[in-house]
């Protein structure tokens, strides 16, 4: 009965579907799409302000880099860490994106009606 009873144990732990821990310094998923969001919306807006000059757009950006960690209250290196930890899975970093791409698809929607 007790084999019984630790194959039975055995088979729902394996069945179960745990979530990975996200070590310590990593920015959680959530908050992670919306700072992606933000660097993806400051890196557009360069693109379109070097026009006007690549050091202004330049300056410009890092501001708006800074404000982003400042938002959030993480620094460069957590950015940095927390992108290479979603991109060693690349399935994970593509949900990621997923959503990020849709938040900026309705808020494209938003303001074009």
């Amino acid at each position: 009965m007790k084999l019984k009873s630790l194959i039975f144990c055995c088979f729902l732990l394996s069945c179960s579907d745990y979530k990975k821990e996200i070590p310590e310094g990593i920015i959680i998923e959530e908050v992670f799409v919306n700072i992606l969001k933000q660097v993806h919306l400051a890196e557009a807006n360069f693109q379109l302000q070097q026009t006007k000059g690549i050091d202004k757009a330049k300056n410009k950006l890092a501001i708006v880099y800074r404000d982003i960690y400042s938002t959030y209250h993480i620094s460069e290196e957590e950015f940095q860490n927390t992108l290479s930890y979603y991109s060693e899975n690349p399935e994970k970093l593509e949900e990621i994106y997923a959503i990020v791409l849709e938040q900026l698809s309705e808020e494209r929607t938003n303001l074009n009606p």
